[in-house]
């Protein structure tokens, strides 16, 4: 186009022309050489477009769960997408009491962390992904009798409270709850939430037919406001049918749940009686910064590739320390411990199972999320095993290893 240009200039320049004609000549050659630069400026401004979208479509994925232990303790699951580009995060964390705690990637390796009160950094150069564990004791509180969980999120997430509770109080309208292995499950949206609960003798008639009699009261009296409850109404239903089963411990809780579903109903229909419709404009702004989040990958599968052999090495070298006293290490048989030691409580069995079947060690953390025990049992069963000389601890990355040790006699065998 340049060329071009330049020869209609020298054919023009060649011959005489007025003023006014050598000015009209000098703003085509100009607009000429615009047009030339246009798609090399068109490219830049998508580039950076692509670029910007990809980097904020990072951390659109978030999964965050609560687990309340009787004790009041709370274990914390929590997995996020990271920008594999970046060599490190910072992670805002539940409560300033942190223990247990266990960051790693899409590939299941360690990643190093470094804990300041309530957040942690987070080395993460390569991962695309995050999932942390740890326990606090800073979300429960307790006055008297009664139980509160307090939580203020920035996305959604999803509380399992321990067996044998009924909520007595809730602040916000749950997502969705039911009942998994005699324990509420409930799926909460963000924002600020404080949900109640005691600890009581459940499981008879009676007190199930007071609280499906006290729902049946609630509802009806919130449906003559010209208010409708067709959740608390779905979950009372499913209360009746479950004491008509036997089940009255399950109908008891259904119950309470449907009291605290209607109140949330109400407060609902009295604060915000529209609702907004869904627009379209949200799934395609989604599928946009999805591709571009694809084309942005690809721009940048370079370097990535370059970070990603680096932190390979990293992970490598963290594995090789974290396992170093491990390097001849072959756990006992399980069948000979239970022989060597035949009064063993049936509850340290299955720990010792679970152990072994683990390839003879296992962090106390994935003890507790297995069978779902407090903080202190779970040390308790623990430490009761090492004075039975069939496990050792050690401190490995700010969490205590658990590892089955060969008892007195198995050499011989």
């Amino acid at each position: 186009m340049k060329q071009i240009a330049q020869l209609v200039q020298r054919e023009y320049t060649s011959q005489e022309y007025t003023p006014q004609q050598r000015m009209i000549f000098v703003r085509i050659t100009y607009t000429l050489s615009i047009m030339a630069k246009a798609p090399i400026i068109a490219v830049c401004f998508l580039l950076i477009a692509i670029t910007s979208f990809a980097h904020n479509s990072y951390g659109t994925l978030r999964v965050l769960d609560f687990t309340i232990y009787t004790d009041g303790t709370t274990h914390v699951f929590y997995q996020t997408e990271a920008d594999p580009l970046e060599p490190d995060v910072t992670i805002k964390l539940f409560g300033n009491t942190i223990d247990n705690f266990v960051a790693r990637d899409e590939n299941d390796l360690l990643l190093s962390s470094k804990i300041d009160t309530n957040s942690v950094v987070i080395e993460t150069l390569g991962a695309s992904k995050i999932t942390i564990d740890y326990d606090t004791a800073d979300l429960v509180t307790k006055n008297g009798k009664i139980w509160s969980f307090n939580i203020d999120t920035p996305f959604d997430y999803s509380i399992l409270l321990p067996k044998n509770t009924v909520i007595v109080g809730m602040n916000t309208y749950p997502l969705n709850m039911q009942i998994v292995d005699e324990q509420s499950l409930i799926s909460l949206p963000s924002g600020p939430a404080e949900i109640s609960y005691v600890f009581g003798v459940l499981g008879t008639a009676q007190t199930a037919t007071l609280a499906i009699e006290k729902a049946q009261v609630l509802i009806d009296q919130i449906n003559k406001e010209k208010i409708e409850t067709p959740m608390a109404s779905a979950k009372l239903a499913e209360a009746v049918s479950t004491f008509d089963e036997g089940k009255f411990s399950s109908a008891e809780i259904l119950a309470n749940e449907a009291k605290n579903i209607a109140t949330q109903e109400q407060q609902t229909a009295l604060s915000n009686p529209g609702s907004t419709p869904n627009n379209p404009l949200t799934s395609i702004g989604g599928t946009i910064v999805g591709i571009t989040a694809t084309i942005g990958t690809i721009a940048g599968a370079v370097v990535t590739v370059a970070l990603l052999i680096k932190r390979a090495k990293s992970a490598v070298k963290k594995t090789a320390e974290l396992l170093l006293k491990d390097a001849n290490y072959v756990p006992p048989d399980k069948e000979t411990i239970f022989r060597l030691k035949p009064d063993l409580r049936q509850e340290d069995k299955d720990i010792v199972t679970f152990i072994s079947e683990n390839g003879g060690q296992v962090f106390e953390s994935e003890l507790r999320k297995k069978f779902l025990l407090p903080r202190t049992t779970t040390w308790r069963a623990v430490k009761r095993l090492e004075r039975e000389g069939i496990v050792e601890i050690d401190k490995i990355d700010q969490q205590n290893r658990i590892r089955l040790r060969k008892t007195s006699g198995e050499n011989g065998e």
